[in-house]
């Protein structure tokens, strides 16, 4: 069975979309002499699927098989799920049973997910096969090596962590639609933040304001929480203090729309607009939008991505942060794709409906952060987000 054979309207993508997906994936798999993958990634999965869930704290697998139908195995609870957000009808679907949850540590008889997907591969016969595993990933744990070659003696495993991610770092028209839709919720969401934030606001009532705005203009969960950093501490998020007199926000939010991430970072400072820190902020925020344009003008296809940095980082003696990274797809904990980077010695080759979020981040008088999303076109670098380029004094 294939995608083509199945309806299901809750699939955020055309069947046909996922037959190309499919068809690209195996045809990779050939290039890389893999004969099954096994995905891990609820990222990848989603991708080649549409599973979307956040089942992914406990073991889950995507059997790809270069010549035989894909095949999933989640958890028996989950098993509703696989039915209602994939293409896959229940003959696809191999789950484990509840006696296999948290079933390995302080058992007398331990028992552990990768056991399963072991038999199964046994009983299909794919024990002897070549597989591609997702080693580098979020979800690829040491357990399910550590079992599978010890099992599985006649089979032979390699890292594919990126075969699946660098297919979606080129993004199909519809994917790039669904990331139009994800920029107009972000750029709600961080004109809700700039409206609360004032002294005696506590940063966690400026992350409500922005997940309700968010959420109410149609957001799903986005891969990170809001990062409210009003310190030099970078990826921290929202606590109970008040927002004081001189207190810096550096503010990195991202709506999302069917797992699809628009990322956009802006940084507020309350105090007086006469202050000695307001324009030493904004000086360095001045050179933030410099670099930033010039990344911009940088970008087209046929580059290396490390172009982008060298040119970019003219503007500064030294950065605190890459230029730019990937995003669009992605379950927590990130949004970003991890398969580039605008930092000097990447040399992956820009191609149209590549979307980076291109940022600085520097910690000079304070966290200052700039940044948001681009696609590289034909033409060169289409911004996603519309939203003033300034440092915002309140």
């Amino acid at each position: 069975m294939n995608a083509s054979e199945v309806e299901n309207t809750n699939l955020p993508f055309e069947l046909s979309e996922y037959e190309g997906r499919l068809r690209k994936v195996r045809e990779k798999m050939v290039d890389e002499g893999v004969e099954v993958m096994i995905v891990t990634s609820p990222t990848n999965m989603y991708y080649l699927t549409g599973y979307n869930t956040f089942s992914f704290y406990i073991p889950q697998f995507l059997v790809l098989p270069l010549d035989e139908d894909l095949f999933m195995v989640p958890r028996s609870l989950d098993n509703s799920s696989v039915l209602e957000t994939t293409w896959l009808s229940q003959d696809m679907i191999r789950p484990y049973g509840e006696d296999y949850i948290d079933h390995y540590h302080n058992y007398k008889e331990p028992r552990h997910p990768v056991e399963y997907l072991i038999e199964l591969l046994q009983e299909e016969g794919l024990a002897d096969s070549v597989f591609g595993l997702e080693m580098d990933d979020f979800y690829g744990r040491a357990l399910y090596y550590k079992k599978l070659s010890e099992k599985l003696t006649d089979a032979s495993f390699h890292d594919q962590t990126q075969l699946i991610p660098r297919l979606y770092l080129v993004k199909s028209e519809a994917e790039v639609e669904y990331m139009r839709e994800a920029s107009r919720i972000v750029e709600e969401g961080m004109e809700a933040a700039l409206n609360m934030i004032e002294e005696g606001v506590t940063e966690y009532e400026v992350a409500a304001e922005i997940l309700n705005v968010m959420i109410k203009s149609g957001s799903c969960s986005p891969s990170f929480p809001p990062l409210l950093q009003t310190s030099a501490a970078c990826h921290v998020t929202w606590t109970d203090k008040n927002i004081r007199e001189g207190t810096s926000v550096s503010i990195e939010i991202a709506g999302c729309r069917k797992r699809y991430q628009s990322p956009m970072c802006r940084t507020a400072i309350v105090a007086k607009e006469s202050s000695s820190v307001v324009r030493r902020a904004r000086d360095v925020m001045k050179r933030q939008i410099e670099a930033h344009r010039k990344a911009l003008a940088t970008i087209e296809p046929g580059i290396k991505a490390e172009r982008v940095a060298i040119e970019a980082n003219k503007i500064f003696d030294k950065r605190s942060s890459r230029v730019g990274y990937p995003s669009g797809l992605g379950f927590p904990p990130d949004w970003g794709e991890h398969t580039a980077s605008f930092q000097e010695g990447d040399q992956t080759v820009l191609q149209p409906n590549m979307t980076f979020h291109v940022l600085s981040t520097l910690a000079d008088p304070f966290m200052i952060e700039f940044g948001e999303t681009v696609r590289v076109t034909e033409g060169g670098a289409e911004v996603l987000v519309d939203f003033p380029r300034k440092l915002f004094v309140k």
